[in-house]
């Protein structure tokens, strides 16, 4: 089984933000693959559900949401949690998911799925939905695939780039450099760094730094 990278971030007023600060960055594990799900309402409306993956919680995480969830319902959180197990996570509403954050494997997945709806018959049977579904749950739940690294934006299938995603992943490299550098408080301040990090995320040109003196000549400074 790969190492899932769907995550979520809600917005502000949801009703998760008395236990959000049990999650990194606010950021919480979606099921793979295919975190959504459509239900039926008892009003008959059709709701669109993500699906909280229980596999990557910690039990700290699994607690609070059933505790949070049954207070909501006035039910017993372990009731809750039994549900969410045997429904493979815990629903929470489309209504409150604010953006998505996904890694490697996320992308090749939406790549995937981006094929199979370019290929399939339109409109696709329930037979090609079936396989295709069957063939993800095979290689990506039960078998060990591995996705693509995603080093740049030219890694990424064009029609999933977007201009965020292209900051995100410069902001990435930069801040890689940065880290891997060991860097002091004046390597910062003198833009040793910087230049550094200019050279990794850009490998066609060369920077370096250069003094004050090798710039001007004496000449040019009077003139």
């Amino acid at each position: 089984m790969t190492k899932h990278d769907t995550w979520v971030k809600l917005k502000p007023g949801n009703p998760y933000e008395p236990i959000l600060d049990l999650f990194p960055d606010g950021m919480i594990p979606m099921r793979d693959p295919f975190p959504l799900e459509r239900v039926t309402a008892d009003d008959g409306e059709q709701v669109v559900l993500w699906i909280v993956d229980l596999n990557r919680l910690k039990s700290s995480q699994a607690t609070a949401i059933s505790q949070l969830i049954a207070s909501v319902r006035n039910a017993n959180s372990l009731e809750v949690a039994q549900e969410a197990m045997s429904q493979g996570g815990f629903a929470m509403k489309h209504e409150w998911i604010d953006s998505m954050l996904c890694g490697p494997e996320g992308f090749q997945r939406q790549k995937e799925l981006a094929d199979f709806f370019e290929t399939a018959p339109q409109p696709p049977s329930a037979r090609a939905y079936r396989e295709f579904y069957n063939s993800q749950h095979e290689r990506w739940i039960e078998g060990d695939e591995m996705p693509p690294p995603i080093d740049s934006i030219e890694d990424v299938d064009p029609r999933l780039r977007t201009p965020e995603l292209e900051q995100s992943l410069t902001r990435r490299k930069i801040e890689f450099a940065m880290g891997q550098g060991n860097y002091s408080v004046l390597d910062v301040l003198m833009g040793r760094a910087f230049t550094d990090a200019l050279n990794i995320i850009d490998p066609e040109n060369s920077y370096s730094l250069v003094g004050y003196d090798d710039e001007f000549e004496d000449e040019d400074i009077y003139e």
